[in-house]
Formats: structure tokens, C-alpha cells, sequence
């Protein structure tokens, strides 16, 4: 996967003012590539360069888009990928903004360290990588400190939710890649992210259907009691907490 290659795909994608935030980002996007097709870690079941491109870059950076497009009011602050895995969606978000500190946090110690070695290769000083638990890091100096969370596939939207939310600052967005969810699904995602002291924030656009992201804006902060042990986690959404019953 050559750099040329990477840029069309931005183009063609509509991105192309990328290049103009960050005038490496071709670069340092085809050395993580050649990296994640290399390693031995399995953080990829994709083997395809031109699918790899697709879903690793293009989908995410299409993701940030929409956020930008929907002009949601995110605050100035750090950004986290909770469950980074191979570093997507976080490294090519981070990416598109050199300034904006960045955290990419996995559980896995083989992917903390590949994440490590990639951040170092593509000389990204702004973004940090972190071995730990979400569900655990939440508690930590760590919680209410970022202004946009992002995560995929690290656990079942609810889940997702309950793990991002807590490490926001109030007015921070959540954004999830979830994949179409049923009216059903949405309802009680809705009811987590309330709960939790943040509303659904719905963004539209021609791409949401086949690539859905949750959207969530921090409105209180989080209970303490949030995020639960994963075992908790696991067996289903949090009980409804009233408004009066949260923390001003």
C-alpha cells in the first residue's frame, strides 16, 4: 500500500482537506498499514490491503467527518480509543489532528505494545498508549478528563457505552462504531447513556446507514459507581438512575 494510494482513497472519500491538517498523514497512515500487515499479533482478520484501507482509515476518517458535518460542540481536550486493538478508529483520528493530545487504551498487552511501537515509528508524540482495563482506568485520574471518546467493536453498544462515558469532561462526545441497530437496541442504548449522565446525540448522513455510529453527549457527570466490574457489565445495561438522584 503505497502513499499514493492511501491519498486517493481520502480523496475519493471526500477528505482531502486532511492533507492540509496534518501534511503527513499519507505517510504515517502507510507505515502503520505495513506494520498491522506484518505483525504476528492477530489485531486484524483482515488480510486485504485495499480492505484493510477501507475499513481501517477510510471508515473511521469518514466517521470524524460526520462528526465535524453534524457540528457538534466538542470541547478542546484530549481524546481516548477505549479497546484500541490495532489502533483504529483512534490512531487516524489522532492523526488528523497533530495538536490534540491522544490516549490509546487496550487491555491486551500485545496490542499496547504494537500500538506503542507504531506511535513511535510515525514519530506521533501527541499520542500515548496505555495497557489497562476501561472498565478500571475509569477510575483512575483518568476519568473525566477527555473531551471526545472513541471505541469500535470493543464490546455490545450498551457496553460501549458504560466503558466511554465515564472518562468524559461534561459537554465530551462519545462516539461509537456500532453498525445499523434496531429501534429496540437504540431505545436502550438511550436509556444507558441517560443513566449515565449523557443524551443520544443522532447525526445524519448518507453513510450512517451502512457505517451507524452512536453518538453521545455528556450532560452531569458519571455516578461513581460507573463503569461496573466487566462481570456486571457483561449480564446487561446499569438500573436506571433518576435525575434527582445524580450528582449536580
Amino acid at each position: 500500500m503505497d502513499q499514493r494510494r492511501i491519498q486517493h482513497a481520502l480523496d475519493a472519500a471526500g477528505l482531502t482537506y486532511l492533507a492540509d491538517l496534518n501534511p503527513h498523514i499519507a505517510a504515517q497512515l502507510q507505515t502503520w498499514l505495513r506494520m498491522l500487515a506484518r505483525s504476528d499479533r492477530n489485531l486484524t482478520a483482515i488480510r486485504d490491503a485495499e480492505a484493510a484501507l477501507h475499513k481501517h482509515v477510510v471508515e473511521p476518517l469518514v466517521g470524524r467527518h460526520q462528526l465535524i458535518a453534524a457540528d457538534l460542540p466538542v470541547p478542546h481536550g484530549p481524546m481516548i480509543d477505549i479497546g484500541s486493538g490495532n489502533g483504529s478508529p483512534g490512531l487516524p483520528i489522532a492523526l488528523c489532528e497533530p495538536t490534540r493530545p491522544a490516549l490509546l487504551l487496550d487491555a491486551r498487552s500485545g496490542a499496547a505494545s504494537f500500538l506503542s511501537e507504531v506511535t513511535a515509528a510515525i514519530g506521533a508524540e501527541q499520542i500515548s498508549v496505555h495497557c489497562g482495563r476501561a472498565e478500571q482506568v475509569a477510575h483512575s485520574k483518568q476519568r473525566e478528563t477527555f473531551a471526545l471518546a472513541v471505541s469500535r467493536a470493543a464490546a455490545p453498544p450498551p457496553a460501549a457505552l458504560e466503558l466511554t462515558l465515564p472518562f468524559l469532561q461534561v459537554g465530551g462526545v462519545a462516539a461509537i462504531w456500532t453498525g445499523p441497530l434496531s429501534t429496540d437496541a437504540l431505545c436502550v442504548c438511550a436509556d444507558t447513556a441517560t443513566t449515565l449522565g449523557a443524551v443520544l446525540t443522532p447525526i445524519h448522513s448518507s453513510h450512517t446507514e451502512h457505517h451507524r455510529i452512536l453518538v453521545a453527549t455528556k450532560q452531569h457527570h458519571t455516578d461513581a459507581q460507573f463503569p461496573r466490574r466487566w462481570n456486571q457489565i457483561r449480564r446487561g445495561p446499569p438500573a436506571p438512575i433518576f435525575p434527582d438522584a445524580r450528582k449536580p
